[in-house]
């Protein structure tokens, strides 16, 4: 299944100026809820500055190839974008982006 950016969490999630999320890492994974229309969970990648820079709509985030998951119980722990593959995992300082918790925060692995 192949990504596409996340158009119904647009503008209304990000517009407020948040504080730095992630500290000490690249991105943050955000699920932004399930959208009526298709009964699929959006989820949005966003930069330290609560930006949005790709996202999936999708009914099983592991099957992007934008994630990687653990096995049970499912987490985000991977994120592969722009050629780079990051390690995720959830940080007490995630913050939050418009009001929404980050889930993860992703760091680059060097890979």
């Amino acid at each position: 299944m192949q990504f596409k950016l996340v158009s119904f969490v647009g503008a209304a999630l990000f517009a407020s100026s948040v504080a730095a999320i992630c500290p000490g890492y690249n991105y943050g994974i955000i699920d932004v809820g399930r959208d009526v229309a298709t009964g699929k969970e959006g989820y949005a990648v966003v930069d330290d500055s609560c930006t949005q820079v790709a996202g999936a709509i999708t009914s099983n985030p592991c099957d992007e190839p934008l994630f990687s998951c653990s096995p049970p119980p499912i987490t985000i722990v991977g994120l592969h974008y722009g050629g780079q593959n990051y390690a995720c995992r959830g940080d007490v300082n995630s913050g939050y982006c418009g009001g929404t918790h980050v889930q993860v925060c992703c760091r680059n692995d060097g890979n």
